[in-house]
């Protein structure tokens, strides 16, 4: 793809102040001159593209919103906005997520703009096909992040004027038949493409993963669950898409040598270009912790503790564990510093490098920096190892005991700002500025290959769904760091014995996709799209987990940004139903209420 394209057309995306219904794309004022050929066509459908990778989008609010507000990352106690959406009590004032509504409704403007002056061009059929299916895939992308993290939302489909802004919520299942009429559009587009843009097998695989959305929301549940089988299996043998051997490979940046741009497991990647000022990727800014790379970041953002020992402790040894948690990096003299200090040996060491959870930089008694060395969580020694406790931790009798011992209190108690691991996927050491030189893919194969395993099984086909989750594990065996110099095959995580009931690989199935797609922006959807009955499992996780409730108390006697939280007022045993339902979706935002008056706030989601 030509990364400069996407900017061609486009002013930068940012807050708006009236109804985000109402905005009036840019390019479609003159539209004539804009669809006079193919090649002005090509440009004003490579701005709709641009728009779902500005900042508002995938360019950062779609990846730091349903990232922070899955339940599953950690953000200081008094971050505000940030705070409200790491605690589950988003309000609907939240700023955060008003942009990223804001955002996804800017590209639904631009496209309905596009659709309506590509559909009144004189242009060859072919040509329309091809550039209509795209862009109507790209609002169907839209309105699928919009009922997913909204549900009801108001369903846009012409041109903005200025007396089309007063639009009610429209029932998500009217929002799914548009989404779904917008895909099979999309299946008539080329079969092939170059990378970031949209092809028609991509619109089949994520087809099938609306198709499993309505089931899971019990929309025609048996019918549903059969269109997703149908086309998952037409691109599972038809396709041609392929897990990478390594899972590491694509989480590098794409100026990297041997990056990976354009693998056989994208299925929907969306490209940046880190010399735009419109289109580029703030990932790395907003999770990297400070001082980790050549460019500016943040730190505002971290996963949480119960979410690293959850999946460790689940499979101890995984090699995605070091892919989705970043617990060690090289340390800098500050931000925006393009050399890191010194490295003292061929590896990271103490000497050169900084340590989050579950490690610990100890300086020995009377020692000096020289003689410091890393201590970490003895997991060897814990009954449940997704739950360390003190009594175990205190138990400890190896070397530097007493160190490991005070491990417990190090990391419950407030005010150290590393005590938590940061999102992996999204460091970029070689950042320039706030932006990172990597891609995103927005959906792969293999999510796709285990929602597929889900449709499977919940057709009482136990056994071909395990054989789904299987190949997803095998991967994962495989994938040791890029810069391991040794090749080896991980224990962990073990294939699943056909043995298993259905009600257990429905289980497995829901938190494997979490350690799948850990610092992903499909993480708030997938933490949610079995309903309260697996959030709850999931959640009552953190409630129960012994390091995050020691924080909290401590928390109460000395207030401070950097302690962990508990949900829902801290309940062990069961969360309330109304904070359940209440989290399965996002608050309509009040810059939306407030502008479009065919919203009142008596009609927000349930708890708002």
């Amino acid at each position: 793809m030509k990364k400069i394209a996407y900017g061609i057309l486009m002013l930068a995306a940012g807050l708006f102040t009236t109804s985000c219904l109402d905005e009036d794309p840019q390019y479609s004022q003159n539209s004539k001159i804009i669809f006079s050929n193919e090649e002005n066509a090509e440009l004003a459908l490579l701005g709709c593209y641009g728009y779902m990778t500005a900042n508002g989008a995938y360019g950062q609010m779609w990846q730091e919103v349903p990232l922070v507000g899955s339940g599953l990352a950690w953000g200081q106690r008094n971050g505000g906005d940030e705070n409200g959406l790491a605690s589950l009590a988003v309000v609907p004032g939240n700023g955060l997520v008003s942009s990223t509504w804001n955002g996804m409704y800017k590209v639904i403007a631009e496209v309905n703009a596009f659709i309506e002056s590509m559909e009144a061009s004189s242009l060859d059929e072919t040509v329309k096909t091809q550039k209509l299916g795209e862009a109507r895939f790209l609002r169907a992308i839209a309105y699928y992040n919009l009922v997913s993290l909204w549900g009801d939302v108001p369903l846009k489909l012409v041109a903005s004027s200025s007396d089309g802004i007063a639009m009610p919520r429209t029932d998500r299942v009217t929002v799914f038949g548009t989404i779904v009429d917008d895909l099979k559009a999309a299946m008539n587009i080329s079969a092939s493409s170059s990378t970031g843009r949209l092809n028609s097998w991509a619109a089949k695989a994520f087809l099938g993963k609306v198709y499993y959305k309505m089931a899971m929301l019990d929309i025609d549940r048996t019918a549903n669950l059969t269109n997703a089988k149908t086309m998952f299996d037409d691109v599972y043998e038809h396709a041609g898409y392929e897990l990478e051997p390594n899972l590491n490979s694509l989480f590098v940046p794409y100026t990297q040598a041997g990056a990976v741009t354009n693998s056989k497991e994208a299925i929907i990647q969306f490209n940046f270009n880190a010399e735009s000022g419109v289109c580029y990727n703030r990932g790395s800014n907003r999770f990297a912790p400070q001082a980790s790379t050549s460019g500016i970041n943040w730190g505002t953002y971290r996963a949480t503790r119960y979410a690293y020992d959850l999946h460790y402790g689940t499979y101890p040894g995984d090699p995605r564990v070091e892919t989705n948690f970043l617990t060690q990096w090289r340390a800098r003299n500050g931000n925006n510093q393009a050399n890191p200090k010194p490295q003292v040996g061929a590896e990271l060491c103490p000497g050169d490098s900084v340590y989050s959870y579950p490690k610990r930089l100890v300086t020995p008694k009377n020692g000096t920096a020289a003689d410091a060395y890393v201590v970490k969580l003895p997991y060897e020694l814990f009954a449940d190892k997704t739950n360390p406790t003190q009594a175990e931790i205190n138990s400890y009798t190896g070397d530097n005991a007493d160190d490991v011992k005070g491990l417990w209190t190090h990391f419950t108690q407030v005010g150290n700002s590393e005590k938590w691991p940061y999102f992996g996927k999204l460091y970029d050491q070689t950042q320039t500025g706030t932006y990172a030189h990597k891609h995103l893919i927005v959906y792969r194969y293999a999510e796709m290959l285990l929602l597929m395993a889900d449709v499977y099984n919940e057709l009482d086909q136990k056994d071909r769904a395990i054989d789904l989750a299987n190949e997803v594990l095998d991967r994962a065996r495989k994938s040791i760091p890029l810069s391991s110099p040794v090749s080896y095959v991980a224990a962990q995580p073990a294939d699943w014995p056909k043995s298993l009931s259905k009600e257990e690989v429905t289980e497995k199935l829901y938190f494997e996709r979490l350690f799948e797609l850990m610092g992903e922006p499909s993480l708030f959807d997938m933490v949610r799209v079995r309903g309260t009955e697996y959030m709850e499992k999931l959640l009552l996780k953190n409630n129960n987990h012994a390091i995050t409730v020691a924080t909290d108390a401590n928390y109460a006697t000395n207030v401070n940004n950097f302690a962990d939280r508990l949900f829902d007022l801290g309940q062990k045993d069961a969360l309330s139903a109304d904070f359940l339902k209440k989290n399965l979706l996002l608050p309509i935002p009040s810059s939306e209420i407030d502008a479009n008056p065919a919203i009142s706030n008596t009609d927000n989601n349930f708890g708002y």
